[in-house]
């Protein structure tokens, strides 16, 4: 049993007032009267005043101490456990990268929340989650020490994210009436939503990490260029190195201000170029942004089969490619992709990637096209402006009914796309390159940048990139039923694990720090660096401790606990020993006022 306000006890301390109060006796008084039978209804008092005597007992008494005891438990409102009762608690752990530097502040947490409640843990049906909808549930029963142990698989590694899904979650497997609560570092604005309380760690910590890197050629040599970033409220002294493999340079010190931001750069070290660079930084609280490993970018190289001559616009198309990076001329047979100037010399298959234009018109003085321009929504002119596009009249390249038609002038196509049978796609511009001012606009060059990057997230060959963790990652790779599946390899931790194919489309860069790699049926498909460079989540001067475990502990023990049913019962009972206390007290007492007594003759 448990008293809803254990204070009111120290209302017991009015029975020895009472009892004192019957100690003592009243002064008694003189009267003056003519003859002595009145003598026979007073009561022996004391003669000399307030003194404390012999206590008597009396039904006044008796009546005072009752109510002193009833009030007393009224005040206090005991409660006992309700019968075959279960209360539910689910616990939510905030996934944010931040909360790695307060893992330890969050395990006392999750202790100092078990001791809300109300009854016995056998009693009790405890759950473990992680604001992360993706991850499993971490514990679910009624031990507290094995929900202790179900932390450890606790990884928050996740940016700033909404957890109103988790919450939800939450309330739907304790109900109405469980508790939920969310343990995190900031404290929100806002009330949380399904009711869940919240219990926040955070404090106010110095970090300074790596925010990120570029990969850039300067006179012939690759120079990576890294930015360190103080996070903190005040000067912050480091020591950083970098290093290849098993091989580091000596530690350097460096003092950043108050939210300073400093580019460090250098060249790629012998063996860097293979094996990947690591910064590291001497380790503070929040370690995730101490490491940042670099490797040199390998972009796939797109096959190109250009069109030879210098008639019809073969130069200009062909200047007009040459200028984008990491393109190399090939011959038909082996190109990702054919440049024609329609007509081809050769017939166009239907499983060839294509760019065709038009040829220039052997008309001369051919009118130009009038009429607005209409671009159709697609991710290769999204946001483009055509608007002072000049095109002549002319040549259209025949159409085919799987054509997706993507500008317009008036009714007369500029530019549309094909998807073939085989899954190739050809890009056709109703135009040519000599009599328009076509390669004066900087939309044709991203249009034509959008579509040979697209062919080149297609190609199946080796590439190596930078990533920030967790980062989504598309990788070309073979399909079909026998085709086998992708296996992603990370070095921290070491691991391998397998991806269907089916779900190929979700692979993500580890969400720690390092290196790792994509490979399909031992063909190494992509080489990659993951780096942490959220500088949200790396900035503590906004994390707070707060608690809001009054009202959780109130609404469990609602839950749990019942009240005297009875209590009206002990009100009326309080009531009628007041009132009897007070009546008997003046029956009991005589009237002590002098009265009047005739004198005889």
């Amino acid at each position: 049993m448990t008293f809803f306000s254990p204070t009111a006890i120290w209302c017991l301390l009015g029975i020895p007032v009472v009892l004192a109060i019957h100690f003592l006796q009243r002064r008694s008084q003189r009267e003056v009267i003519t003859t002595l039978f009145l003598l026979q209804q007073l009561r022996r008092e004391s003669e000399t005043g307030n003194r404390i005597e012999r206590l008597r007992p009396s039904i006044p008494l008796w009546l005072q101490l009752l109510m002193v005891l009833l009030l007393t438990w009224l005040l206090a409102g005991p409660r006992w456990m309700k019968k075959e009762v279960v209360q539910r608690m689910a616990i939510v752990m905030d996934s944010s990268a931040s909360m790695q530097a307060f893992r330890p502040e969050a395990e006392s947490a999750l202790k100092l929340a078990l001791g809300t409640l109300a009854g016995p843990l056998q009693r009790a049906e405890l759950t473990l989650l992680s604001s992360d909808p993706a991850e499993p549930t971490l514990y679910h029963g009624s031990s507290a020490l094995e929900l202790q142990a179900g932390l450890k698989a606790w990884q928050p590694l996740l940016g700033v994210h909404d957890f109103t899904s988790s919450l939800r979650s939450a309330r739907r497997l304790v109900g109405e009436t469980g508790s939920v609560l969310f343990i995190s570092d900031h404290v929100s604005e806002s009330k949380l939503p399904f009711e869940a309380a919240l219990l926040s760690v955070g404090s106010d910590k110095a970090n300074v990490g790596w925010a990120g890197v570029t990969v850039e050629e300067k006179d012939g040599q690759t120079i990576w260029r890294a930015l360190l970033c103080n996070h903190s409220r005040t000067t912050q002294d480091r020591e950083w190195r970098a290093g290849s493999g098993d091989k580091f340079s000596g530690w350097t010190k460096l003092t950043l201000a108050v939210g300073e931001t400093r580019t460090l750069s250098g060249p790629f070290l012998e063996g860097a170029a293979e094996k990947g660079l690591m910064l590291q930084l001497t380790p503070d609280a929040f370690t995730l942004d101490d490491q940042l490993p670099v490797l040199l970018p390998k972009p796939k190289v797109l096959g190109l089969q250009l069109p030879n001559g210098q008639k019809d616009g073969a130069e200009e198309v062909r200047e007009l490619f040459e200028k984008f990076e990491h393109i190399q001329t090939m011959a038909a047979s082996e190109a990702d992709l054919r440049v024609i100037v329609w007509p081809p010399s050769t017939a166009l298959g239907g499983d060839e990637n294509a760019c065709v234009f038009s040829s220039p018109s052997k008309v001369e003085r051919v009118a130009l096209l009038r009429g607005a321009i209409v671009g159709e929504a697609h991710s290769l002119i999204d946001g483009l402006n055509w608007q002072s596009l000049l095109v002549h009249d002319g040549m259209v390249v025949p159409r085919d009914e799987r054509d997706r038609v993507l500008l317009w002038q008036g009714e007369r196509p500029l530019i549309s796309l094909r998807r073939t049978e085989l899954g190739a796609q050809q890009l056709f511009c109703h135009f040519d390159l000599i009599s328009s001012n076509a390669r004066k606009l900087p939309a044709l060059a991203v249009l034509l940048h959008r579509f040979l990057e697209q062919r080149r997230q297609e190609k199946v060959a080796f590439e190596a990139e930078n990533f920030d963790v967790r980062q989504r990652l598309i990788v070309a790779h073979h399909a079909g039923e026998k085709a086998a599946p992708l296996t992603i390899i990370t070095q921290t931790p070491m691991s391998r694990v397998e991806v269907p194919l089916a779900q190929a489309h979700l692979l993500r860069a580890p969400s720690q720090p390092g290196f790792f790699e994509v490979e399909q049926a031992g063909t190494l498909l992509l080489r990659g660096s993951a780096h942490f460079a959220d500088t949200r989540e790396a900035d503590f001067k906004m994390a707070k401790s707060f608690q809001d475990l009054a009202s959780l502990k109130t609404a469990q023990a609602d839950t749990v606990m019942e009240s005297d049913p009875r209590w009206r019962l002990w009100l009326l009972v309080l009531l009628a020993a007041l009132l009897a206390s007070w009546w008997w007290g003046r029956v009991a007492t005589p009237d002590l006022r002098p009265t009047e007594v005739s004198r005889p003759a």
